[in-house]
């Protein structure tokens, strides 16, 4: 069985290479945004003579081992003067009160009884304070008991340390001023208090810790300091662990590869790449063509390498910040000319992302070139013409030096000069970019095949060789041009489509005329119609040749390839209904349905909106043309049939073009036609109304 290579497979073969042809671009982006990640690596050997001097290539503050060691020992002194923490013990606090109670209560026992029991609380007291606390009435005790417990409860609150009966005299004649009391039972209430209170203040290990800990955090660490230039090791120098020490701090010495890193930024890479293919596939989908995704793969591949360079760039000043002048606007403007706005804002987009990533994660970077995508994308949007573009270059700078003030104002840099330098740059780097797309287009154009509204302009000059030859060999038809321009344009306008293009396919539509112009009614200027005398189905392959011609002269005159399009679906596969009608009348035709196909334009239909368009207004305007005495209801139902017989016939069905936009386009046609077929005065009437007046007056 035959298993090898056919036409039939072809497709299949096409859509592997093109997946395949994506995971390799996807891989080298990826490892260009890896690179800043690989160390560099420089083998050195403790106690041998060095071979070569090194440079530290960046500033860095680091912990060295003895900056370690010192800063643990400045720490540790300095917990050692942090005091041990005392906290209340609510223990201790509950024996005191329950002694208070028990105190108070053997004394009322006493009273009762005049007995005391052996190990008691009361036994403790001399004999003159246990008289004076049996000859006291109920009511009395009631008293002294609650004073004793409140001063109590207040010294408790406040915590104890060491017991002082000479401070707790006196803390108990404060307490107890202000009721006036006797001396000898303010005594006697000191003797109380002084015999129930004890310390109740515990050390606490735990709080104690957490204090030092405090302390020892205000002790930052002691760093040590590379400048950038600054020689680490000179060649002849002995290798000491200390010179190995910086180098792995630099990340210079004995660093390992992270492959990881590498896996992660690759599935990144391929992630954003199935987000752009599937945002072509919905809202753009004819920019999925090869050339259009070869574009965006040159244009993603040139930033990713031009991002590493500048990653890598030492030839500027310290002050001047190199990531500022990576070419990311020239991609949007270029992508914006060449493809559209919105796919030149998505890839820049991610783009901007990948540069954040390559600069190690650098946010605010992220952020700078995402606005400045924005801009560039804005900036240029329905801007075609060379001076539009400059100034396209000069308000990316401005806004290039304001987005650069927000950057240094969030990175914290209080430095004067480096916002003067990395602004300057920014302003530069923005006009540049306009200058570098005006200067390169051509080119891509060319390599790519793609049209830019750059080179429809100068299509559009009506002095162009082709245009001044439809002008001079076929007037009527090159005036038919003009008018179906100006139609195309406004219609374009009203639906948000191109009108440049509109404007530029409109005036090569029927540059097929130019061959055989004598057999188009518009260029029969002297009445004869060579059709007359030509059958039916001649005349209709000499009215058809005119796409065939037409493409013929795209090709010799170098049109681009979007001209072409408008030449050969400006009819679709529509009818040549008058030599049709013609042939019935003077054919035996048993089948005219079958007949038709004979008498169709080879097409194809229209695939774009304004190739529908240009259909629309060269239908439109040449049936009004042939109008006899065209007045606006006549021109209103003309424009109807023919909107209807073309939806009718299926000429719209490849055509993107939405009823709602038909609408809009037979709108701005009747608008169009309102203004040159508006309602005139009759001026030889209105002077013969005058004179008339001026005799009757004599």
């Amino acid at each position: 069985m035959h298993t090898g290579f056919t036409w039939k497979n072809i497709s299949h073969y096409k859509k592997h290479f093109r997946v395949a042809a994506i995971l390799f671009v996807v891989t080298i982006i990826a490892t260009f945004v890896f690179l800043p990640y690989v160390p560099t690596n420089i083998r050195l050997i403790p106690n041998e003579v060095s071979e070569l001097t090194i440079v530290s290539p960046r500033y860095l503050e680091f912990e060295t081992i003895k900056d370690q060691e010192k800063t643990i020992a400045l720490r540790k002194r300095r917990a050692s003067l942090v005091e041990k923490v005392y906290t209340i013990n609510e223990e201790i606090n509950k024996d005191i009160k329950a002694d208070s109670i028990s105190l108070f209560t053997e004394i009322r026992i006493y009273q009762q009884t005049n007995q005391l029991k052996e190990m008691s609380i009361l036994s403790k007291f001399n004999p003159n304070e246990r008289k004076q606390l049996q000859s006291l009435d109920i009511k009395a005790l009631d008293v002294l008991e609650n004073l004793t417990s409140e001063i109590i409860e207040k010294m408790l609150a406040h915590g104890i340390r060491d017991v002082d009966k000479k401070d707790i005299q006196v803390r108990v004649h404060d307490e107890l001023e202000s009721l006036h009391l006797n001396t000898q039972t303010e005594a006697l209430i000191s003797q109380l208090v002084a015999f129930l209170i004890k310390p109740n203040l515990s050390p606490n290990d735990l709080l104690t810790q957490k204090a030092q800990e405090r302390e020892m955090r205000h002790i930052k660490p002691i760093l040590s300091v590379i400048k950038e230039g600054e020689t680490i090791l000179y060649k002849g120098e002995i290798i000491q662990d200390t010179h190995i020490e910086t180098l792995k701090a630099l990340k210079l010495h004995g660093q390992k590869t992270n492959f990881f890193k590498y896996a992660g930024i690759w599935i990144l890479c391929a992630s954003l790449a199935w987000i752009l293919i599937q945002f072509l596939v919905i809202f753009s989908p004819k920019t999925l063509h090869a050339k259009y995704l070869l574009f965006i793969a040159m244009i993603t591949l040139i930033i990713s390498v031009s991002s590493f360079l500048f990653q890598k760039a030492d030839f500027l000043p310290q002050l001047f910040n190199p990531s500022f002048l990576i070419p990311l606007p020239v991609a949007a403007l270029l992508l914006s000319q060449m493809i559209s706005p919105n796919i030149a804002l998505m890839i820049s987009t991610q783009l901007g992302l990948l540069i954040g990533l390559m600069y190690f994660g650098d946010i605010y970077l992220t952020i700078f070139y995402f606005c400045s995508s924005c801009v560039s994308t804005f900036s240029i949007h329905k801007r075609h013409s060379r001076s539009q573009l400059m100034l396209a270059g000069y308000v990316i700078g401005g806004a290039h030096m304001i987005f650069i003030l927000v950057y240094g104002l969030l990175k914290e840099i209080a430095d004067p000069w480096w916002f003067l330098a990395n602004m300057g740059s920014g302003l530069f780097s923005g006009i540049l970019s306009a200058m570098t797309v005006l200067a390169i287009i051509p080119y891509l154009e060319a390599l790519f095949k793609i049209t830019t509204p750059q080179t429809l302009l100068e299509l559009a000059n009506l002095n162009s060789p082709l245009l001044k030859r439809l002008m001079m060999s076929a007037p009527g038809t090159y005036q038919h041009s003009l008018m179906v321009a100006n139609l195309a344009e406004a219609a374009a306008e009203a639906i948000h489509a191109n009108p440049i293009l509109c404007r530029v396919g409109a005036y090569y539509h029927d540059i097929g005329k130019i061959k055989r112009p004598h057999f188009f009614t518009e260029n029969q200027f002297s009445g004869e119609n060579p059709h007359d005398t030509l059958n039916p189905r001649m005349s209709k392959m000499l009215i058809v040749a005119h796409t065939r011609d037409g493409l013929e002269l795209a090709e010799k005159y170098k049109l681009p390839s979007i001209l072409k399009d408008f030449i050969a679906e400006h009819h679709g596969t529509s009818l040549v209904s008058f030599f049709f009608e013609k042939a019935i009348k003077l054919e035996d035709i048993q089948d005219p349905e079958r007949e038709k196909q004979a008498f169709r334009y080879p097409g194809p239909k229209p695939h774009f909106k304004e190739a529908g368009v240009v259909m629309f207004a060269d239908s439109v305007e040449a049936a009004v043309r042939s109008m006899e005495k065209p007045t606006l209801p006549k021109i209103e139902h003309m424009i109807e049939k023919i909107f209807h017989d073309k939806i009718e016939d299926n000429q719209m069905d490849d055509c993107p073009l939405s009823l709602r936009e038909i609408d809009i386009i037979k709108a701005t046609f009747l608008r169009m036609f309102h203004g040159i077929y508006h309602t005139r005065l009759n001026y030889q009437e209105e002077i013969d109304a005058i004179i008339k007046q001026t005799k009757s007056k004599k």
